[in-house]
């Protein structure tokens, strides 16, 4: 873990070096005055919409004067309805911002049809890794996953779609052995957390942001009780403990618990892949790439001077937890690390999707 560290740390010094680049008066000026709308294509209350909100007054604080960010949601069809308005109807004038989550990413590079949308043709300005926490109702009475195949109830989880970011969920649940009746079709994973603390569902997961902002007090309260998270890849590609939840075991320790030996084959390289575009793309700030170049410029700028400002390093901390922020071009590099998919991963990922769920439309 601690080595895990040190190289969120490198990554982190990494990218302050293009945050303090000296901004050109045209840079300075672009925002100054204007708004600049943030699409979040999910509704209130969800991760993304947490860490765009974080984001916001201090993003609003270094663009300009007069500058105003807007944060705007259009959810839909798992974040697929808000993109495709960014990408097809949005000038690329640079005052439209879009932020994606992982699921964004993963409906991308599965093909689904209804994606209008090309993550080549847009420029990131922001980038952060961000993992997610698996927790269920006291009421099962469980301290950890292995005790999870043997409760008498019926296990229910509420996500939104088995093409987006839910799949993570449900391929730990498919490892790990778990007996989960999903139910999908929730607008958003705040929705999805409001039918958990209502009872409708016993089982569930939230980013990172939605974690710690709105779990922890029902964990607290024993309303909720962590059981593992999705981990993170290190530099080795091994899953490894998330940082931001250094208690709580990973899926794969939770498997190794279960099974008594180490998770492997494809269904196991499968879960790393999704984890990878998943956690590693989590939360992307984007300008369309054909947006005045000064824009993306000043866009950069001023989120190189978020990520630097020691408040917003304090509530990043205590509402994301420990992951680096990467700017401009070292979020682009993170962007083409996370679209590399084996073919033969795909290919067993859609199989999954159409047997187990039913999915027939990816080609």
């Amino acid at each position: 873990m601690r080595r895990l560290l040190f190289v969120l740390c490198i990554i982190g010094l990494g990218c302050s070096g293009e945050s303090r680049q000296t901004s050109s008066a045209t840079e300075s000026e672009f925002y100054g005055g204007k708004t600049l709308e943030v699409i979040v294509p999910f509704g209130p209350g969800g991760g993304t919409d947490t860490w765009t909100r974080m984001i916001v007054p201090y993003l609003q604080r270094y663009l300009g004067q007069g500058a105003r960010v807007q944060v705007v949601n259009v959810p839909g069809a798992s974040s697929v309805a808000g993109t495709n308005d960014f990408a097809l109807r949005r000038k690329p004038d640079g005052l439209t911002a879009l932020v994606s989550a992982g699921t964004t990413y993963l409906v991308y590079l599965m093909g689904e049809p209804m994606v209008r949308y090309d993550f080549s043709e847009f420029s990131p300005i922001l980038a952060s890794a961000v993992g997610g926490v698996v927790f269920v109702s006291p009421e099962l009475e469980v301290t950890s996953a292995s005790q999870l195949r043997e409760v008498p109830t019926s296990l229910v989880y509420g996500g939104i779609s088995a093409t987006g970011n839910d799949i993570l969920p449900l391929l730990s649940f498919e490892l790990l052995g778990l007996p989960v009746k999903p139910v999908l079709g929730y607008a958003s994973k705040g929705a999805s957390r409001v039918a958990f603390e209502q009872g409708e569902t016993n089982i569930e997961y939230q980013t990172m942001p939605a974690y710690l902002s709105n779990v922890t007090p029902l964990v607290a309260d024993g309303v909720a009780v962590p059981l593992f998270s999705f981990g993170i890849l290190d530099e080795d590609g091994e899953v490894v403990r998330d940082p931001a939840v250094p208690d709580l075991p990973s899926v794969r320790e939770a498997y190794v618990d279960i099974w008594g030996v180490e998770p492997s084959g494809v269904q196991w390289q499968a879960y790393k892949t999704v984890l990878a575009a998943g956690v590693s793309m989590a939360k992307v700030l984007w300008l369309h790439g054909d947006a005045p170049e000064e824009a993306i410029s000043a866009l950069r700028r001023a989120v190189g001077e978020v990520v630097q400002d020691p408040d917003f390093q304090e509530v990043a901390r205590r509402e994301v937890g420990v992951y680096p922020f990467l700017v401009g071009e070292d979020a682009g590099r993170a962007a083409a690390t996370a679209q590399q998919i084996a073919p033969e991963t795909l290919d067993w990922l859609k199989s999954l999707l159409r047997d187990k769920f039913g999915i027939e439309r990816l080609q």
